[in-house]
């Protein structure tokens, strides 16, 4: 009797694990999401997001920090600029529980083919009925320091 109200128990207190085929489905959209920004595909762009996703961009300049908040449908591609952001994978941490995910991914940034800035981005996630959708991406944007 004892172990059945354990095994009844310990679901609810330990997290869910993770399996390999959530994670590759969540880096998939993660990749696909800078495939998008790369070839400036606005309705991709948009469908990976939720309908009330933000986007936020934190920078230090000089003593201040610099917050900027955006939501994915005002995002604007500019087709004189072209940006290829690559994720260092060896780095990026994937972290999933049931259905919301987080993904750390530092970053290396290019506009036209010319170094820009690294960081990192920080992916929140949520698994709807359609599949993984972007809640929230959050980055920094370093210009030293991005070897």
């Amino acid at each position: 009797m004892h172990f059945l109200i354990v095994a009844l128990l310990v679901p609810l207190f330990h997290p869910k694990i993770q399996t390999p085929d959530e994670e590759k489905q969540i880096l998939q959209l993660v990749d696909d999401f800078f495939i998008a920004l790369e070839k400036q595909d606005t309705v991709a762009f948009r469908n990976m997001f939720m309908k009330d996703a933000r986007n936020y961009a934190v920078r230090e300049v000089k003593d201040s920090v610099m917050v900027r908040s955006q939501l994915p449908s005002g995002f604007r591609f500019k087709p004189d600029q072209i940006l290829k952001e690559r994720m260092r994978k060896k780095s990026t941490v994937v972290k999933v529980d049931g259905r919301i995910a987080m993904v750390w991914a530092p970053y290396d940034l290019w506009i036209n083919e010319t170094f820009s800035h690294c960081g990192v981005d920080v992916f929140t996630l949520i698994k709807t009925s359609a599949g993984w959708r972007i809640a929230s991406v959050s980055y920094t944007m370093e210009t030293e320091g991005c070897s």
